[in-house]
């Protein structure tokens, strides 16, 4: 288990007993009302990725296929590099470097997440749309992707496939928060 799972989970047992939810890293960041063709917010990406001389951590599913072809290093660079363009808030030249990471390693699947969470943050839904169905047609179902969907199709105006999309993840995932959210169920 990574680090950064391992800090998720405490942080979200403490906030759940103190009866306050922390926002989901892993998603898009939802507003209490989110308007029909307004991009959501977001504040982070996928959690950082090592730098690429460091072995990834064990964490979340892996496919047959990511185990048979391993992401290139120069791949692995441009998504560490865009990474730390993203906490610069350089997002321009992160998303650069994203394209650039899927160009090289067109089935490197949380390099397309992160594509599609950035270009969700300058309003480029569709484009977000289609990154994290690439992402979902990658690997196995993961319902933090599927709940991204959902609130994409909610940016849209998309509402049925927004709701399809949000019960997917839960599905996946009975304590997905941003899915439980866009469902109005309650988190407790």
């Amino acid at each position: 288990m990574s680090t950064s799972l391992l800090l998720g989970i405490l942080c979200f047992s403490a906030a759940l007993s103190a009866q306050i939810l922390p926002p989901d890293p892993r998603h898009l960041q939802v507003p209490e009302t989110l308007e029909p063709g307004t991009p959501p917010p977001i504040a982070s990406v996928v959690p950082d990725w090592p730098a690429p001389s460091q072995p990834k951590p064990i964490s979340g599913i892996v496919s047959l296929r990511e185990l048979q072809h391993p992401v290139p290093k120069k791949a692995l660079r441009a998504a560490y590099d865009a990474q730390q363009l993203t906490n610069a808030d350089k997002i321009p030249q992160a998303i650069a470097k994203l394209e650039k990471a899927v160009r090289i390693a067109p089935a490197y699947r949380d390099a397309h997440c992160n594509l599609g969470v950035l270009y969700a943050r300058v309003g480029r839904i569709d484009d977000a749309r289609a990154e994290f169905q690439k992402a979902l047609d990658i690997g196995p179902p993961a319902a933090p992707i599927y709940a991204d969907l959902a609130l994409a199709s909610v940016a849209t105006g998309e509402f049925t496939e927004a709701e399809a999309f949000a019960r997917k993840a839960l599905e996946l995932d009975p304590a997905d928060s941003a899915a439980r959210l866009l469902l109005n169920h309650d988190s407790h």
